[in-house]
């Protein structure tokens, strides 16, 4: 049965991008290289409509158990939105996030420092000033629900069509930058000293898991996020595309009013979400 059918059954890129997310971080386990391979396989083909991987690639080197799970994605996919809903629920339950069963013992050796992170955000031109160690609240309807699943509802705002732009268009860098920068003042990110807060992952490069961690910034004179080459700033879902810098980042407002949101989607395009409630209306 042929695969390249799949990306039409979504509800949406949302939609989809939770879908591969589950399959990277619930089942991509690379510690079975070769299950691992085929499970990359699949992930690229839910956005694609060519062939990639075949169910008999998914028969021969998925075990018993994922290879259920996939076959039940599958399914829903050509059933209805509401059935990938149901999957998105289930699957996380059945399977937890996939582990580096050595990283604990050793995140504290790779993990960066603040000094290493803030000569880092001062390629883009934004300053180090903390890492936030109180408790942060955000402008989401559910504390597991991210920005791209927030609908306009939720107060969701994005990019105007014109600022979405392809992660290899030779005016991504100015683009991004651009409808970053309009999104960010139209809807309150900075306080009157041009601060922020920022998610930054402490994790080392040769680490598996993430280390999220808030630090408080603050905006330069000069400053280019989506041209600097800032590792903290960089996607590494853009690395499926491409292998120019292509930047994805968090944002939050000090009051944490306002969540701020650059991403790279399935499409390979990148866009900035807002989610801001205190605007429905």
């Amino acid at each position: 049965m042929s695969l390249t059918d799949l990306r039409r059954g979504f509800r949406d890129e949302d939609q989809l991008r939770l879908a591969q997310a589950i399959v990277m971080g619930h089942l991509a386990d690379d510690r079975e290289q070769e299950e691992c391979r085929v499970l990359m396989k699949f992930w690229w083909q839910l956005a694609m409509t060519y062939q990639e991987v075949t169910e008999t690639d998914l028969d021969r080197h998925v075990s018993r158990a994922k290879r259920e799970a996939v076959q039940e994605l599958i399914e829903a996919i050509r059933n209805s939105p509401e059935a990938i809903d149901a999957w998105l629920t289930d699957a996380p339950r059945r399977f937890p996030p996939v582990q580096d069963r050595g990283y604990e013992a050793h995140r504290s050796s790779v993990s960066r420092t603040d000094d290493e992170v803030a000569v880092d955000l001062a390629r883009a031109g934004i300053k180090f000033i903390e890492r936030i160690a109180t408790e942060i609240s955000y402008p989401l309807p559910a504390s597991d629900q991210g920005p791209a699943s927030c609908g306009a509802e939720h107060g969701r705002f994005d990019s105007e069509p014109h600022e979405i732009v392809h992660v290899d268009a030779l005016d991504m860098p100015a683009k991004v930058n651009t409808s970053w920068s309009r999104m960010a003042n139209e809807f309150g990110l900075f306080d009157e000293d041009r601060e922020f807060l920022l998610a930054v992952d402490y994790a080392g490069p040769d680490t598996a898991e993430s280390e999220p961690r808030w630090v408080r910034v603050r905006l330069g004179e000069e400053w280019d996020l989506a041209g600097s080459g800032s590792s903290t700033l960089r996607s590494h879902f853009a690395g499926v595309f491409t292998e120019r810098f292509v930047p994805e980042f968090t944002m939050l407002s000090l009051d944490q009013e306002m969540m701020l949101n650059t991403t790279v989607w399935g499409d390979a395009t990148v866009s900035t979400i807002v989610i801001r409630p205190d605007r429905l209306g």
